[in-house]
Order: structure tokens, then sequence, then C-alpha cells
């Protein structure tokens, strides 16, 4: 059975026109062709139209056979998730937690642990998860080797607690996932994992395995979007090259980098970067 065709069960038992049982939700036109299998709802649309009818979400799920239940269940809860987490939505993104802890999930330590980290990082706590968290997250994303908008948020934030040889093990997957991406956004997300690495590699004075990175944040177009990040490229490279070769033209380019965040109208992560840079040049 589909979900469309249960929507239709749901709706005939309960004595309700189509335009009654949308709620203004979608359009009759829509939800009809959502009926006969021809279009698809959206989970948020979805939850609103049970909502409005007074259907607990699990109630509906658990009429389809325990396989789409599951499957419907999962990915309907992690839609929802990730639009609370964008809407900094923390109240319904406890409620959803809890939800899933009452219910009964083939993945539900899985989907747990990701709503946990989706919680942390909403309320800025993320460095408080246990270790035991972490440890699992870790093991979650070198598992990945498809890296969506999520599990690149998570590996962004986890970057500074793992240890070398793990980031440039993920690293390398993240870059061979995401070299050819065309989208702005994908991007921005890629050089954002390599500007973390690169200044790991230069903390942790690891400069031939940074030149991997080196390399693949070249071969990213320089566009509007992606300023930030390629002027924060130009110092970790420089310092990088100078590194190898005590040229003053690196100095140079690292300087003017660091100048052009104050000149952009942000001081404050220029007196950072500024930091970063003194604390590690002559690494």
């Amino acid at each position: 059975m589909t979900i469309g065709e249960l929507l239709k069960e749901f709706r005939i038992r309960n004595l309700k026109t189509q335009k009654e049982w949308t709620a203004g939700i979608v359009s009759p036109s829509y939800y009809s062709k959502v009926e006969k299998g021809i279009h698809r709802i959206t989970a948020e649309d979805l939850l609103a139209i049970l909502t409005a009818n007074q259907i607990k979400p699990w109630d509906f799920f658990s009429k389809l056979s325990p396989d789409q239940a599951q499957d419907n269940a999962a990915s309907f809860i992690e839609d929802e998730v990730n639009s609370a987490y964008y809407q900094n939505d923390i109240q319904k993104i406890r409620q959803i937690r809890q939800y899933v802890a009452d219910g009964d999930f083939k993945d539900q330590e899985k989907m747990l642990l990701l709503i946990d980290f989706e919680l942390a990082d909403a309320e800025n706590k993320v460095a408080d998860l246990s270790e035991v968290k972490k440890n699992k997250l870790k093991s979650w994303l070198f598992d990945q080797n498809d890296f969506d908008e999520k599990a690149l948020r998570i590996y962004i934030n986890l970057i500074p607690i793992y240890d070398l040889k793990s980031n440039l093990l993920i690293g390398k997957k993240v870059v061979e996932k995401l070299k050819n991406v065309s989208k702005p956004r994908q991007q921005e997300e890629l050089l954002g994992v390599i500007c973390n690495l690169l200044m790991i590699c230069i903390e942790q004075q690891a400069y031939n395995e940074a030149r991997y990175f080196v390399k693949a944040a070249k071969n990213v177009k320089t566009r509007p979007e992606l300023f930030f990040l390629k002027n924060v490229l130009v110092l970790l490279e420089n310092m990088i090259s100078y590194h190898f070769e005590h040229k003053s033209e690196y100095l140079s380019k690292c300087k003017w980098a660091v100048k052009n965040f104050t000149l952009l109208g942000m001081p404050e992560y220029g007196e950072q970067i500024k930091i970063f840079f003194n604390e590690n040049l002559n690494k």
C-alpha cells in the first residue's frame, strides 16, 4: 500500500471530502493526484494533514507493511528534524526525539544519535556531547559514502576532536565525493572542510599531507559566494608554501589575506586568523 492509498483510506474512514481532509494545506487537485500515486507528498505537508485530522503519525505509518512503515517513518522524521533545525525550533527537535525514543524503530539508536547531534548543534553545544556519542558519530562518518549536507555539518563540527589520521581519511572521502560539484553551496561546503583540515595540518605540522587538500582547493573556481573561504585559503596555502620555501612573497600574501578581513568589515575574525598565523608560521 502506498502513502497515497493509505491517506485515501483514512480520509474515507473519517467521512471527509478531499477539500475537508487537506484543510488548505495543499490544493485538492494536487492532493487528488497524491491519492492516485501521481504526485508525492512532502513530509511537512503529510504531518500537517495528519495533525489537522487528529491522527498520530505512528498510527498512520503502522498501517503500512513493517518495512514500509519503518522506511517511511524514518524518512519522515529525518525531514522533520532537518526542517526544525533550519528554523531553529529546538522545542520541536526535542519533541521529535521523544517520539523516536518512545517508538519502536529498527535503527532507533542511530536515529537518536543523529537527532542528539542536531539538537546539540542548534544549541551550540556540540562540544558537550559525550565521548561515547562523539565516537559513535565518528564511526557513522567512516561508513558514509554519500556525504550529504547533514553529514558534512557533523564532520565540520567534529574535525577539532578527531585525530589527524581520522581527519585525513574522512577528509579525502569528502574531497573525492565533492571534487566535481558545480553548485555554489556544495563548493562552499567542500572549501569549508578543506580550510578546517589545512588548519589542522598546519597546527600538527603535517605539511606533506596538506598538499593534497591545497591541490583540491585550487580546482574550485573562485566566484563571489566563495570569496571569504578563498581568502582564508590564500593565507593557509602561503603558510604551507613558506614552510617549504622561506620566500618573502609568501609572507606578503599571508599578511594581505589577514588584512582583507578587516577591510571587508570582519576585524574580529581578522584578529583570530592573525593569531593563528603568528602562532603557527614557523612550525
